[in-house]
């Protein structure tokens, strides 16, 4: 009916058209995000680091590709976890008082050992020098499990806190509390496998596990008058207190310890004196266990604040003195902060001075701590120097990470330190963080540092602004992404495929000078994926760009090519997937404190910063953060030429950044900010130098070589326009070098795309000075209404590849155009697309959405050997496939994702969903898939733990030099951890079986054919396996026979204690009787 002026195009989606054999959706690689983080474990000789969370995962990681997910048998909240390095497991017990062991020998992933119940469990702890497991329960009982023979142990320990009131209830003012029988933690001494210390709600308790007794028993009375934690003006200043055990560290030495107390007490005890600790203090006074009569007499207005309980305490030492003894240490204190608005939340560290004390010059009168040891103990408790580890928000744990050695708790020479923090929407992460702070290494090591003369002004005030930006402060530590993402608050993320050129030079330096030190394991390819792993390095590379809420890691880029799972058969990865690219992460922080752009902006830049959008130039490599106040901020690559100096602008919407100081190790540079005090509704950024901003009633085009503004428009400036104002308000913004239907030749020209459904073109025009400007003639085209972000193509019809602004097509457009150039306009809104001829020309095609399809979130052309097609992804996970030209509806596929939140798509068909948590807003879970998963390699790798080789027990050390034979522990000999597991054993320990060899590596198919030493190393393998089978079936035999005596014995005192109740009853009715009663 209609005659058609636009020629036959050629079909660009041949090889498309079947939906079931040309597209394959699937999904290559899941990451989850744990927002919920209860529980942490560091394995440091080998660097592993294991996570778990509120819903029974455990994360585990290490080196490059290191990662694996364990589930324990009943999702459940891990309470406890740590790896125990003498039998190669990883333990956790959950909030049901489940103890799990996975063996970390297998290769692939760890599987389940054993399980075991406990009744009411409080806590767990593990020694690298011996198998055995101390739980305490709360009835106050220890219990012992065997981690190599996987059974529970007979040795179990009672409640030694109740045996000692009951011994000391004659000398006792006040009746006992039951809830002090509670055991709240038990430590191993750090040089006596032999003692073990219990702490009680009521009090510590120092153990024999060889006599099965106590040694000593610590507790800590406040006097009446003392102000003790609350401080003076407390109402129950004038009473005796017994604060609550909440907390227990030894120092390393192991001559004396702290522990914490539920009023912010830290109390300091000698451990052969019991009867008075060393010193009393909380994080701000010492001496607190004293009365001042001045302090109390004061008149006060109002009783103190009160004051946060001790939650944890972990005493480390260091390798820095040659000493047996050891050198300084640090004291990491969590909890213990006066609870007001004002007062900021983290951790505080205390930098001691080394205990290494001389030979007394007398000895001592009386038996028990000589009076010189004692006071080099409470001068080794003077701190030297404090630092305040200031979090985000409230922080929940800690856990040290020391460079090799398992010993003293985990906490000997850490280079690290894992703070969990509660964020808003009640999330738990992670964020690490150098330890010890340099300012203690500083302060104890003096470095001398020549300056070099400036060789002019310029080089002279760079280098001032450099010093100044350095200080001793803890530096952030990056975290693998899964842990990282979570900490950063991650929002949004999309993928970019970039030309070879381009991505070189992205990834030149991978150089992390701040990464969580971890090492621990290899990662194996999938052998069976060998053929298609040569193939990968035929794809086009890919960059992950992330937007977080954290300013000073606003931006993140990493490397997501496939070319880095690229390995030979021999060879374990050597890349984590994706690798992050820290050089190139975004700093905010220092732009909201530069005069320049505080003076320019409003209030809502500093009160609303965060990163709404993020635009890479693919070719110039040029960045532009879309801010959600409204302002636009436009990064480069830093170059070899000088910082510029701070210099006004003519336009007012512009503001140099050039005079910001960027860290050495950063590679991003502000270059300029755009603002105009109103929301963004489009941006669009160019590989030859132009931006373009649209802010729905306004449009800003920078020439970014000056920059400068070179077209403006606004309704409420009274200025020409160009853009017909009913057209208005702008939802898309597309650069592209094209032709028009009445403009043969290829120009810069700027789609606009608006609401309305009509588009108009803005032409570039280069003048005789090579400045440009905005042609003031402007086309229009009939498109479609609401164009969707990133919805609008310039489509060249002999390929089918969209047109975009490159370097080379602004060099053709110089040149007159061929005579067959033609291009066609391809646009996409909420609810359907269009086809134009010569983009201002007549329609091509058009298709409609449809209602069933529900809401499509984001479009993109996708290309397969050459065959190009419109893609459309709903908000009900389906992919709409339409052909080009002509928009015909080739199918409509699946996503295999759940509750995306947003998708994304690349041109070559990969796209990244993100879901987001929905009362954090931060992402949780991001799937990575493509469209077409023909010949893709990326299956998650093999995981091979190594066994860990644990060093030996440190021995005890001497109170005092070494030639002093006194000084020694007098409660007797130490033991070795063999020596403990066959205590804790008991007789009827089964002998241990030896570990097996782990398998070697996989290895390719092919190349290992079967022989006949194979076959009987197969039918070894299965008969070793059969006898594990019934060896196990044995032990779960014994195991259960262990539970039911448990509940016997349980029932049997149950018996005994009605018939004692039973008796009293009789016996206190028979007094009554006889007294008339």
């Amino acid at each position: 009916m209609f005659k058609s002026n636009h020629p036959i195009y050629a079909d660009l989606s041949s090889d498309l058209r079947d939906v079931q054999v040309d597209w394959n959706v699937a999904v290559l690689r899941s990451f989850e995000y744990p927002l919920n983080v209860s529980a942490v474990a560091v394995e440091p000789i080998t660097g592993l680091l294991a996570v778990g969370t509120a819903t029974g995962t455990i994360h585990i990681f290490g080196g490059p590709s290191v990662e694996t997910r364990l589930l324990i048998p009943e999702p459940g909240k891990v309470k406890f976890l740590q790896f125990s390095s003498s039998t190669f497991q990883i333990v956790c017990l959950d909030e049901r008082s489940q103890l799990h062991i996975f063996d970390l020998s297998p290769i692939g992933r760890p599987r389940l050992a054993a399980s075991a119940k406990f009744d009411n469990a409080n806590s767990l702890t593990l020694s690298p020098s011996h198998s055995h497991a101390f739980i305490a329960t709360e009835s106050g009982e220890i219990r012992t499990y065997d981690l190599q023979c996987l059974r529970r142990s007979e040795y179990r320990m009672p409640n030694l806190w109740q045996l000692y009131e009951e011994k000391t209830m004659a000398n006792r003012m006040e009746k006992p509390n039951i809830a002090s029988r509670i055991p709240v933690d038990t430590a191993i001494h750090p040089r006596d496998l032999n003692l073990l210390f219990v702490a009680y709600s009521g009090g510590v308790i120092l153990s024999d596990l060889t006599q099965r007794n106590t040694l000593r028993a610590y507790e800590f009375v406040l006097p009446a008058g003392a102000p003790g934690g609350p401080g003076y003006g407390h109402p129950d200043i004038m009473t005796h207190r017994r604060p609550d055990v909440t907390a227990i560290a030894i120092h390393p030495a192991g001559h004396f310890f702290a522990v914490g107390y539920s009023d912010g007490c830290i109390a300091f005890w000698a451990i052969e004196d019991e009867d008075q600790p060393l010193l009393v203090r909380t994080l701000d006074d010492t001496d607190v266990n004293v009365m001042n009569m001045e302090e109390l007499e004061k008149p006060r207005d109002a009783p103190p604040p009160d004051r946060e309980p001790i939650y944890k305490l972990a005493w480390s030492s260091f390798s820095d003195s040659s000493d047996p003894r050891g050198g300084h240490t640090a004291l990491t204190t969590l909890g213990g902060l006066l609870m007001t608005n004002d007062e900021p939340t983290g951790l505080n560290v205390h930098w001691l001075p080394p205990f290494n004390p001389t030979e007394p010059p007398a000895p001592a009168v009386n038996p028990g701590l000589h009076p010189f040891m004692r006071s080099a103990m409470q001068a080794s408790l003077v701190p030297l120097s404090d630092l305040f580890y200031e979090t985000p928000g409230i922080p929940q744990d800690f856990f040290l990470m020391p460079r090799s050695n398992p010993h003293f708790a985990g906490h000997f020479d850490p280079n690290a330190i894992l703070i969990s923090i509660e964020v808003a929407g009640g999330a738990r992460v992670l964020e690490a963080f150098q330890f010890p702070p340099p300012a203690f290494l500083a302060s104890s090591t003096t470095v001398a540092a020549e300056v070099e003369e400036s060789q002019s002004v310029v080089d002279d005030l760079a280098s001032t602004l450099r010093a100044m930006t350095v200080d001793n402060d803890p530096h952030s530590l990056r975290l693998p992404l899964p842990l990282s993402f979570p900490g950063t608050g991650i929002s949004g993320a999309h993928l970019c495929t970039l030309e070879r050129e381009a991505h070189d030079i992205l990834v030149s330096d991978k150089t992390d000078p701040f990464g969580f030190p971890l090492k621990g394991g290899v990662a194996w390819s999938d052998d069976s994926k060998a053929r298609e792993m040569r193939l990968a390095k035929f794809q086009k590379p890919r960059i992950l760009i992330t937007q977080h809420r954290n300013l000073a890691s606003a931006v993140q880029f990493h490397d997501a090519s496939a070319q880095l799972l690229i390995v030979s058969d021999t060879t374990p990865i050597e890349n984590h997937f994706p690798q992050p690219l820290p050089s190139l992460t975004i700093d905010l922080k220092a732009l909201l404190t530069d005069a320049a752009a505080v003076k320019r902006t409003s209030p809502s830049f500093h009160q609303q910063a965060e990163v709404q959008s993020v635009y890479l130039a693919t070719q110039a490599l040029e960045c532009a953060v879309q801010l959600a106040s409204g302002e636009v901020i436009v990064f480069r690559l830093k170059s070899d030429e000088r910082p510029m100096s701070h210099t006004e602008t003519v336009d007012e919407e512009l503001v140099h950044l050039g005079h910001i100081f960027t860290p050495e190790n950063s590679r991003f540079a502000p270059y300029f900010l755009l603002t105009t005090g109103k929301p963004v509704s489009a941006c669009a950024i160019s590989d030859i130098g132009f931006l373009a901003v649209a802010y729905s009633e306004a449009l800003v085009v920078v020439d970014m070589r000056g920059p400068r503004v070179i077209f403006r428009y606004g309704r409420d400036k009274k200025r020409h326009s160009l853009i017909h104002s009913h057209d208005f308000g702008i939802t898309c913004l597309t650069w592209s070098v094209t032709t028009l239907e009445n403009d043969p030749q290829l120009r810069v020209r700027l789609i606009v795309g608006h609401s309305s459904g009509t588009s108009e073109i803005l032409t570039l025009v280069r003048q005789e000075d090579s400045t440009w400007k905005v042609d003031p003639e402007t086309k229009r085209a009939e498109a479609v209404a609401s164009p969707l972000p990133g919805g609008t193509f310039i489509v060249d019809p002999k390929v089918g590849a969209p047109v975009v602004a490159t370097r080379e097509q602004l060099s053709q457009s110089f040149h007159p155009a061929p005579p067959d150039t033609h291009r066609i306009l391809v646009t996409a809104g909420a609810k359907g697309a269009r086809c134009l001829a010569d983009v201002t020309g007549s329609r091509i095609s058009r298709v409609e959405w449809g209602s069933k399809v529900g809401t499509v979130q984001t479009v993109q052309i996708v290309e397969k050997m050459g065959s190009h097609s419109l893609v459309a992804f709903t908000d009900a996970h389906e992919v709409l496939a339409f052909s080009l030209p002509q928009l015909e509806h080739l199918g409509t596929m699946q996503l295999p994702v759940r509750d995306a939140s947003m998708v994304t798509v690349d041109t070559t068909g990969d796209w990244m969903a993100c879901t987001l948590n929905r009362e954090s807003g931060v992402v949780e879970h991001a799937s990575y898939g493509t469209l077409f998963d023909f010949r893709r390699a990326y299956t998650p790798p093999d995981i091979e733990f190594k066994k860990p080789v644990v060093p030996a027990q440190p021995q005890p050390a001497a109170l005092g030099p070494a030639s002093l034979l006194s000084s020694w522990f007098r409660f007797g000999q130490s033991m070795t951890g063999d020596q403990l597991d066959i205590l804790l054993g008991g007789p009827d320990r089964p002998i241990p079986k030896p570990a097996l060899a782990p398998a070697p590596a996989p290895a390719p198919s092919a190349s290992s054919p079967s022989t006949a030493s194979s076959i009987a190393q197969s039918a070894a393998g299965v008969q070793s396996s059969l006898y594990a089978r019934l060896q196990s079936a044995v032990g779960e035999r014994g195991q259960m026979l262990g539970d039911l005596e448990d509940r016997f014995n349980s029932l049997e005192e149950g018996s005994r204690s009605m018939v004692a109740q039973a008796k009293r009853l009789a016996a206190t009715q028979g007094t009554k009787s006889w007294f008339g009663l």
